[in-house]
């Protein structure tokens, strides 16, 4: 029994197309970690550059890229969704009906995105000093970086939905590939705005918002190339003859996951809140955690995004019983690499916080126990960014949006209170509502997947 627990299946790992074409679990992974660390990384990159600009340069638009983020992780889950049809019809053949679902989530997206953005560009002044509670300095920044990001972020939203099309039909590389390309110029022009090494016309916050949004458009046209080249079948004119039943199934599967997902960012906010009043130690060790934790889970993050593909062909194509056992292949992944590379971080947190951060000794005194709980925390967690993933993939949307919801609100934001305040833990209490946030998604996931009710949601029908 043991020995089973720590053996991994290959057959299960890979799926086979009606062409005879195979895919893996392991090759589609790799490029999703890549492109994963990479945005990380770059984030981490335009941080730094920003910090040499002015004292108040990067906290400007780290907070005005609050807003920008959770608009963009919005289109994000809603494309997300929207590859639940497209991955089913692929494993069932219906090609045509997949390609006319990517042709309208581009739509959809392009064109609330655009209007979106030009509201939100418009109300600038009002959500970065009402809402955000800039002031000086800092608020000009970030009303200057902002008006500009959000009216052009057409581009990002696009990129978004060219990504999840691009992974619902196994091609992660091209992902990659764009990934590269839009970071690399991002860095390239940021640097050469802030640092001058030659003469260019931008200039100030708003050269490096022009900068982000220039990459973006270059890395739109290379990505609309590419998409072209791999004959996904996106025809743009069926959406002037709308199929009323592809377009109730993107509101379907999309809608729930959109909804999902604002509930999330809004209950993360909330949660900072509450971290926020534990005072100026408390709020640095926070920040210095989330940029070094979320490298641990990247690897079974990247895992249940692939698996997911993986089970979406497979329940296309009917095969329950596969897309049953392929889901457990990829959580022994998820989970061996999220514990392995969380403990070694909890070893090495002295070394890892005080180099990178320069960590004060009253700092590490609030990071190094929570390091430990990170532990627990990725134990849930490897089981939900499979579970949560392949159950989309199913067509369980809203069995998958109830459990989020319910967990965000009444499991981590309320203990994260009770933990941390009425308890008076402060952070390491609220970590430990995290974990226990992770736990309860971990047994609700695994009871409907272990149930298999999401068997019935199917979304092809005979």
């Amino acid at each position: 029994m043991l020995k089973d627990l720590f053996r991994i299946d290959r057959s299960l790992t890979s799926f086979t197309d009606e062409n005879g074409k195979k895919t893996t679990l392991l090759g589609l992974t790799i490029p999703i970690f890549l492109e994963s660390a990479l945005m990380m990384l770059m984030g981490t990159v335009n941080s730094v550059i920003l910090s040499r600009y002015t004292a108040t340069a990067a906290g400007a638009v780290g907070t005005a890229s609050t807003i920008i983020n959770f608009m963009n992780s919005l289109f994000s889950m809603v494309s997300s969704g929207v590859s639940v049809i497209i991955v089913q019809n692929l494993g069932a053949g219906n090609r045509k009906r997949a390609a006319d679902a990517a042709s309208f989530s581009l739509v959809i997206c392009g064109g609330l995105s655009l209007i979106v953005g030009f509201i939100l560009s418009g109300l600038s002044v009002p959500l970065m000093s009402g809402l955000m509670k800039l002031q000086g300095q800092q608020l000009e920044e970030a009303i200057e970086y902002f008006s500009v990001v959000a009216r052009y972020n057409i581009f990002a939203t696009l990129i978004s939905v060219f990504s999840a099309i691009a992974r619902s039909y196994g091609k992660t590389r091209t992902n990659l590939v764009i990934s590269v390309l839009m970071n690399v110029i991002n860095a390239l022009l940021s640097a050469a705005v802030v640092f001058r090494p030659f003469e260019i016309p931008l200039r100030g916050i708003s050269g490096v918002a022009v900068a982000r949004v220039t990459a973006q458009i270059i890395a739109f046209a290379v990505n609309v190339v590419l998409i072209i080249r791999l004959r996904t079948g996106l025809n743009l004119s069926s959406v002037l003859h709308p199929d009323i039943s592809i377009v109730w199934d993107i509101i379907k599967y999309g809608l729930p996951s959109g909804i999902g997902t604002i509930a999330y960012n809004i209950s993360t906010i909330v949660s900072t809140s509450i971290i926020g009043s534990f005072g100026t130690n408390v709020v640095t060790a926070k920040t210095y955690l989330n940029s070094v934790t979320s490298f641990s889970t990247i690897l079974g993050f990247s895992t249940g995004m692939a698996s997911s593909v993986l089970v979406g062909w497979n329940v296309g194509k009917g095969d329950m019983d596969r897309a049953y056992r392929t889901a457990f292949q990829a959580m022994k992944v998820s989970f061996f690499t999220n514990i392995l590379f969380s403990s070694i971080m909890a070893l090495s947190s002295g070394p890892v916080f005080r180099t990178l951060f320069g960590a004060s000794d009253e700092v590490m005194q609030i990071i190094r126990p929570i390091m430990f709980v990170e532990i627990l925390v990725n134990i849930g967690r490897s089981v939900n960014v499979v579970e949560d993933n392949c159950l989309r993939a199913s067509g369980d949307v809203v069995y998958q949006m109830a459990v989020g919801l319910f967990c965000c609100w009444f499991v981590s934001v309320l203990f994260c209170y009770i933990n941390g305040v009425v308890l008076g833990h402060g952070l390491i209490g609220c970590w430990f509502a995290f974990a226990m946030d992770e736990a309860s998604r971990a047994v609700l996931y695994l009871y409907r997947w272990i149930g298999k009710k999401w068997m019935e949601k199917r979304i092809i029908k005979q």
